[in-house]
């Protein structure tokens, strides 16, 4: 089964605080950016990680904002899933920016990143967050992987939400250039299921879509 959630920033009491224990050996989580916990290579980051590793079932994430990008760049990239991931641990990867992968049958295009919204938080941020948005050839490669496949997919797993959905959760958000880019493939791609997770908060927004948070969701499609 795969299962889905939010931002954890290398918190390993946030994620075990999570009804994780439903998950079983050879299921699948999927974090939907803010991973974190690649980050510093401090003692208590290597511990909580090498915890991770231990769990029976595997984890794949999309980069968020905060993330040490050069950090995740640094790992093998190898063959997953029908396509390529940066592997963390021998059951932790972090899933490329605009390609589709074949996880338990099911179609999967994953787009991580995105920026910060609040201004006091943006001015103090790391220079690494320079890398969160995505490059112009990464969402014209997106473009072409979708088109590749009839512009028709099972899932959508993103960090940032599109522009209209965003404000919609919260009138007075910042939008990028990234939330207009997903606006088009909200009325250009036709998918079953549609999670990101950037605005920390737990809600369904229509039977296809879903901000989630500290839920852990059952994918039924």
């Amino acid at each position: 089964m795969i299962y889905i959630t939010g931002d954890i920033h290398g918190d390993l009491g946030d994620i075990e605080s999570r009804s994780i224990s439903k998950i079983k050996k050879g299921d699948i989580l999927i974090v939907t950016g803010d991973f974190g916990f690649l980050w510093d290579n401090s003692k208590s980051e290597l511990k909580s990680l090498k915890k991770l590793s231990k769990k029976k079932f595997t984890i794949l994430f999309v980069e968020g904002v905060h993330e040490n990008f050069d950090m995740i760049n640094e790992h093998e990239e190898i063959e997953l899933y029908g396509n390529f991931a940066k592997k963390i641990t021998d059951n932790i990867y972090c899933l490329k920016r605009g390609v589709v992968y074949t996880i338990e049958g099911k179609s999967v295009f994953t787009l991580g990143g995105g920026t910060v919204d609040d201004p006091i938080e943006k001015a103090d941020s790391d220079p690494l967050n320079d890398k969160a948005i995505p490059t112009d050839k990464e969402l014209q490669e997106a473009v072409n992987n979708l088109q590749g496949i009839g512009k028709k997919v099972d899932i959508i797993i993103t960090h940032e939400a599109p522009a209209s959905v965003k404000r919609l959760i919260r009138r007075d958000s910042s939008i990028n250039d990234l939330n207009i880019f997903f606006d088009t493939l909200l009325h250009n791609v036709k998918y079953k299921m549609w999670y990101f997770g950037s605005l920390h908060t737990d809600r369904a927004l229509s039977t296809n879509m879903t901000c989630v948070w500290q839920n852990v969701i059952k994918v039924d499609i």
